[in-house]
């Protein structure tokens, strides 16, 4: 169990540093680049602005070229854009608020779902360890139930097509030609 929990906290701790890499690695040298890079272009494109080619897009980037330059951080730019055009144009919602729960969630859902697949895998072992050789899958022929390991209901306590499959699959045919007339009737 200890190798489980070493095994789930290195996992998250690599999903958390994939997810922040790209947060820490930003120049900080282009500012205005760095701020279109988070704002969705509000011309239905809904491509960045930095990638848009629209003339609202040109426009919105020559604003925060002219703000970053009048000395505006990137706070004060995005809260002037959001004003005119609503939180929709951030690219990411900020995390505060109702908004937390769309960063949160994924991260809990991807950890719920790793410890739920885990605790699965290791009751399906403990099981399979305690029927012994063979998996606790025995059958007694054609026809056994897997489950209980011994004949299907209609066999009988042991099974009594293990020596005859040709009877087995006779016996299959009669109830399904019996099932059919039952059907058409």
């Amino acid at each position: 169990m200890s190798r489980l929990i070493v095994a789930l906290s290195l996992g998250l701790a690599l999903l958390v540093g994939a997810v922040a890499a790209p947060a820490w690695a930003a120049p900080k040298k282009d500012l205005a680049r760095s701020i279109t890079d988070g704002i969705i272009c509000p011309c239905s494109c809904g491509e960045i602005l930095t990638g848009c080619t629209c003339e609202t897009a040109k426009a919105m980037r020559g604003y925060v070229d002219a703000q970053v330059k009048g000395g505006k951080t990137r706070d004060q730019i995005e809260a002037s854009l959001v004003s005119q055009y609503g939180e929709v144009i951030l690219g990411a919602p900020k995390a505060q608020g109702f908004n937390l729960l769309v960063w949160v969630a994924p991260v809990v859902a991807t950890v719920a779902g790793l410890l739920i697949a885990s605790l699965m895998l290791l009751r399906w072992r403990r099981r399979n360890v305690a029927a012994g050789p063979g998996g606790g899958f025995a059958t007694d022929g054609p026809g056994g139930d897997f489950r209980t390991g011994g004949s299907g209901p209609a066999d009988g306590p042991r099974g009594s097509y293990g020596a005859d499959p040709d009877a087995h699959g006779a016996s299959l045919r009669a109830r399904a030609e019996d099932e059919l007339r039952r059907l058409q009737e």
